[in-house]
């Protein structure tokens, strides 16, 4: 049996969802980032994607600079390491206090919070953390270290999970939460308007065609693959399920 589903945003910022003429209420995702390069992501969130998301309140992006809770005369973030080593740490008050800060957003205590710091040797992250993000979590806390990392204590006082992209090092944390916003966030109901746009939920390849048919280059001709064109359904998603496990 298909559920009629239908779906608006109220003014406070929660998804009604009428399903079956039943109403169900879901929280607006709220991202807090916590980078001292905050100007990075502004292109990014602002743009396709993204920027419908927050237009139609279905996310919310919050960014915290630790610069703005030093206690020190150079709003300075970083020193040296106990034990020696190269490099700078980044120090655990300003980072602390910017957390805390966006914990005071939540405003109830049954909102689900998760706050992840970016480390190379952190937990890999998947399109199923994405997807189980974004299901399970209102308030998603990203800590962007720099340096050689941030203080130890930061995870242990704020029960922090280490998160990576990839098993290489980037210069700061910036990058992966970009990762992790845009991957929770077309997760979320109605961010990407046709849920079947989910790669997940149908048979994706990577090998895609359009318009023209055929193309000359260099004197030789490419042409679209004839299942493509025939109109059978069928034999065209066993085609992109063929290219998919074949990858």
């Amino acid at each position: 049996m298909n559920a009629s589903l239908d779906h608006g945003w109220s003014d406070r910022g929660f998804l009604l969802c009428i399903i079956n003429k039943r109403v169900i209420i879901l929280p607006m995702k709220n991202f807090h980032i916590v980078t001292i390069f905050p100007e990075v992501f502004e292109t990014y969130i602002n743009t396709s994607m993204m920027w419908r998301a927050q237009k139609e309140k279905k996310v919310k992006f919050n960014f915290y600079n630790p610069r703005d809770f030093t206690k020190n005369k150079h709003n300075k973030v970083d020193d040296k390491p106990y034990g020696g080593g190269p490099g700078m740490v980044m120090t655990a008050q300003p980072i602390l206090d910017a957390v805390k800060k966006a914990l005071l957003k939540v405003k109830s205590q049954k909102s689900q919070v998760k706050i992840f710091i970016f480390s190379p040797s952190g937990k890999k992250f998947t399109n199923a953390t994405a997807r189980g993000l974004a299901n399970k979590y209102d308030h998603i806390v990203l800590i962007c270290g720099r340096y050689e990392g941030v203080d130890a204590r930061v995870k242990k006082i704020l029960k922090a999970e280490e998160l990576s992209i990839g098993d290489y090092v980037l210069t700061g944390g910036e990058i992966p939460a970009m990762v992790v916003l845009d991957a929770v966030s077309r997760q979320i109901e109605g961010v990407l308007g046709n849920d079947e746009s989910l790669e997940e939920k149908r048979a994706a390849s990577s090998e895609l065609y359009t318009r023209p048919e055929i193309i000359i280059f260099n004197k030789k001709s490419y042409r679209v693959p004839k299942v493509l064109l025939g109109g059978h359904h069928a034999k065209i998603e066993a085609w992109r399920t063929k290219k998919q496990k074949g990858k």
